[in-house]
């Protein structure tokens, strides 16, 4: 238990050292760079939706980086500016990356001695990592229609077309609100027309 633990870590040290040297990217610039930001989305958008969508699958199935971010994503000069990119708590995507998976590794080893799974969860472990470094909301991403449109066309060959997301909430379907109910002591009166 300890050892695959600790052989988890090792791997992740291996990768920080690779990576200390390279120049600090910030957001704005990765965001300046359209193809790039356009497969960051894509990313995060597969992490949360592969159960859903057998291409986001077929994607994250290829990935061999225990950070997640390699190939069919990023290419290795953008695997190092993202990870080196400093975000706003200071830190680097990476730092961020090992922090945050040791944390939740380490709740884990408890929780699942019997079954001996120490596997990350993509949807509930990593997709809130780089939603919240990238600052994207995944709700607005699964409902935006021509991101959506894009990825099922393009799949990481739409970001030349791509102009962001919506910023207004214009985007696909919302769930339906429920009845209200209403306070039964109130007296009901109608509104005039």
């Amino acid at each position: 238990m300890v050892s695959q633990m600790d052989n988890i870590t090792a791997q992740m040290e291996a990768t920080t050292l690779q990576t200390e040297d390279s120049p600090k990217s910030t957001i704005s610039d990765l965001k300046s760079n359209n193809p790039l930001w356009w497969r960051i989305h894509v990313f995060t958008y597969d992490l949360r939706h592969y159960r859903e969508r057998p291409d986001s699958l077929d994607r994250l199935e290829t990935i061999v980086d225990i950070s997640y971010l390699s190939t069919p994503y990023f290419n290795e000069s953008e695997v190092t500016r993202l990870k080196s990119t400093l975000l706003s708590t200071g830190k680097t995507l990476e730092e961020t990356i090992e922090q945050t998976l040791h944390e939740r590794l380490n709740r884990r080893l408890k929780k699942r001695q019997e079954s001996n799974d120490y596997r990350v969860c993509a949807a509930h472990d990593l997709a809130p990592i780089f939603e919240k470094a990238f600052d994207l909301d995944h709700k607005q991403l699964a409902r935006d229609v021509e991101f959506l449109k894009l990825v099922d066309e393009n799949g990481l060959d739409g970001g030349e077309a791509w102009t962001g997301l919506a910023t207004k909430p214009i985007c696909g379907p919302k769930a339906q609100p429920g009845k209200k109910r209403r306070n039964n002591n109130r007296k009901k009166t109608r509104q005039p027309n």
